[in-house]
């Protein structure tokens, strides 16, 4: 179980339901998320975009801020990415059907959302009614840049190199993960780098969407190829939780061991309920003469918001914040 060691945000106005959470800027921080139709397409999601809130947790004063912010784009057609660079939140907004197209950046700044003058590649056309499924991936590559995942029509997942430099910012689609490589045309959920290559954990539809827990890519960004990668082992010697995968994950850079943690189990046919559980994908995932293997952690969070800070997990609700330190693996 965790260790309480500060209230949680619950008095701090009128809520969403729902939040991304992130450390930035040294705090841990949730974004408001709320929901938006999108009756044209038959959908509905939950997003920050239409303007909701940031909260921010001092981990060193045990205080809590709240910063309000408005809309920030209208369009009914538009989905949106949040991530952490250089210890800074940032918000992409793409088109969410049809289309392959980013449109705007911006950037967590005093305590307000600026616009990054962003450069983008030309409109890539999907079918109406597909979802791009775009997600940035966690970490920067060693020359600086972040890499951001789309999937076309032909399930390639394609590789976007994302650069910053002050208040203008590239993206160049420069790599895919070829659907020869993807044969169970996997949706990529999260994505971590190390170095030049990327982690890539992917779901696939079926009955319902899992998560896939003992598959995933390695993508080179120097020699673009693609390798992927299956992990041994028994059912019930791995992550139970699947679904959309895991709510939050970390790598070691030193050993290369991949950490996850919470998410939702299966109940009856159609339900789910939460799982506190903690597991690492021990070795060096991104090598490939390194045979990793799932192990669990002998640790178990409560419901709520998760942030893994390295090897500190924190659980954060309205009525916490919970802390639990992890051995290094």
């Amino acid at each position: 179980m965790s260790e309480k060691i500060a209230d949680g945000f619950g008095s701090l106005g009128e809520l969403c339901d729902h939040h991304y959470a992130f450390v930035q800027d040294g705090k841990l921080t949730l974004v408001g998320r709320q929901y938006v139709a999108q009756p044209t397409h038959n959908w509905g999601h939950r997003v920050a975009f239409p303007g909701t809130y940031v909260l921010t947790f001092d981990k060193e004063t045990n205080h809590w801020e709240r910063h309000d912010f408005s809309e920030l784009a209208s369009d009914e057609n538009l989905e949106e990415s949040l991530f952490v660079r250089d210890g800074k939140l940032y918000l992409l907004t793409f088109l969410n059907f049809g289309a392959i197209e980013f449109k705007q950046l911006f950037k967590w700044e005093d305590n307000k959302f600026v616009e990054i003058k962003l450069t983008a590649p030309a409109n890539k056309a999907i079918t109406e009614s597909q979802k791009p499924d775009v997600i940035v991936a966690s970490g920067v590559t060693s020359n600086g840049s972040n890499i951001v995942l789309a999937r076309d029509d032909d399930s390639h997942i394609q590789i976007y190199s994302l650069t910053v430099d002050g208040d203008v910012a590239t993206i160049e689609n420069t790599s895919k993960i070829d659907v020869d490589a993807n044969p169970l045309r996997g949706q990529a959920v999260l994505a971590e780098v190390s170095g030049d290559k990327v982690l890539v954990s992917y779901g696939v539809h079926g009955c319902g969407f899992r998560w896939e827990k003992t598959r995933f890519f390695i993508a080179d960004l120097k020699t673009n190829t693609t390798r992927h990668v299956e992990i041994e082992g028994e059912h019930e010697n791995l992550p139970r939780f699947g679904f959309t995968g895991p709510h939050c994950s970390f790598v070691n850079q030193d050993t290369k061991s991949w950490i996850v943690a919470a998410g939702s189990v299966l109940k009856g046919m159609h339900a789910s309920e939460f799982n506190g559980e903690v597991w690492a994908l021990k070795g060096n995932v991104f090598d490939e003469e390194s045979k990793a293997v799932w192990v669990k952690l002998p640790h178990n969070v409560e419901e709520g918001e998760h942030i893994l800070d390295g090897f500190t997990l924190y659980t954060v609700t309205k009525d916490a914040v919970s802390k639990v330190q992890l051995d290094e693996i």
